[in-house]
């Protein structure tokens, strides 16, 4: 744990510096905005409460990435990326899926850890297929764009290790990206509806959300060729989709907001996935500032979001509840609302 905590806004960009986890006691208030809108409903139904047992599978491997002994060096090794899957045992052919993403900052943090898991298993027993993704980390120093590379360079008032951070978000997204299409790449051996993958994430892993729900679909993936990176062609590259909602606990907008640095583009609009942002106010790693940037952005260009603030609550608050409902709860309202899924009350 090398970097300071904080959050500093430089040149209108907003950067993640994290060091592990806090957590608070959190009252709750809620806000929503515009109305969500999903053209591709599913025919499928999930339950409210547990209801299925789950085949659990451990280290699939979804794709390649390379990594090298420090940024883009020569003669870098392949390693697999790999994720966890956890199946409902239903007859259900159709059903809607969840991605988890870990955090830890793009220096650490595993698909195995407790919170990963607890909500693969949630929302398994509930109907979804769900997932549990590894993706490469700081240390692994995967490949990254000339161009992503200077941007990150080009940032005043940063440290080496800060901007090494910021570098690593090329790699960790790119893969996130990968393992989604994945998944859509084997939808039907899964029984997934590929119209309905939502994602959720904490920390690190919400700021790779965010932007699986706002970038475009060429982005984290076609800014390296495959004379560049050859594992490439190992990530389903024919098997584009978009994640239909997202859930972000305590992150922030640098993910896409890096893109603009590189090309000068916005990658914000209305087609954004609707956006379900839980965030503590008195979170010391990842300020609460950046929630409320999310929300302006997600107002002014009329995408739907819904922001829940977590009153005094820090840093990882995966113990905390809304209204008497878990952040697994929580979240699973969120996406059967704004994917409009048929809910079995059992």
């Amino acid at each position: 744990m090398f970097f300071n905590q904080g959050i500093r806004i430089i040149t209108g960009l907003s950067l993640l510096l994290l060091v592990g986890c806090s957590s608070g006691g959190s009252t709750t208030t809620t806000a929503t905005d515009n109305t969500p809108i999903n053209a591709s409903p599913n025919t499928a139904s999930v339950t409210r409460n547990a209801t299925y047992n789950f085949e659990a599978t451990y280290d699939v491997v979804y794709g390649q990435g390379l990594s090298h002994s420090s940024w883009n060096a020569p003669s870098p090794i392949t390693q697999d990326l790999l994720l966890d899957i956890y199946v409902p045992m239903n007859d259900q052919t159709e059903r809607p899926a969840m991605v988890f993403i870990h955090g830890g900052g793009f220096v650490g943090g595993d698909k195995g850890t407790s919170a990963p898991v607890e909500f693969a298993r949630y929302f398994a027993e509930r109907g979804f297929v769900s997932l549990s993704i590894n993706y490469r980390l700081l240390g692994d120093y995967g490949t990254v764009p000339q161009g992503f590379v200077d941007a990150a360079d080009d940032i005043p008032l940063l440290t080496n290790d800060e901007r090494d951070q910021i570098k690593a978000m090329y790699p960790a997204t790119r893969d996130a990206k990968a393992a989604i299409r994945w998944l859509s790449a084997n939808a039907e051996s899964y029984g997934v509806d590929a119209n309905q993958i939502s994602v959720i994430g904490g920390s690190a892993g919400s700021f790779i959300s965010i932007a699986l729900g706002a970038s475009n679909l060429d982005d984290y993936k076609d800014e390296l060729s495959l004379a560049e990176d050859a594992t490439l062609a190992s990530t389903n590259l024919d098997n584009d989709v978009i994640v239909a909602s997202v859930v972000n606990h305590w992150g922030g907008p640098a993910t896409v907001d890096m893109l603009a640095l590189v090309d000068d583009q916005t990658r914000w609009d209305p087609t954004d996935a609707p956006l379900s942002i839980v965030h503590g106010t008195e979170d010391p790693t990842v300020s609460y500032a950046l929630a409320e940037d999310l929300e302006n952005i997600y107002t002014i260009t009329g995408a739907y979001y819904e922001f829940t603030t977590l009153e005094g609550a820090g840093h990882g608050a995966w113990n905390t509840t809304v209204n008497g409902q878990s952040l697994q709860a929580l979240g699973f309202d969120f996406i059967t609302r704004v994917l409009e899924l048929d809910v079995q009350e059992n």
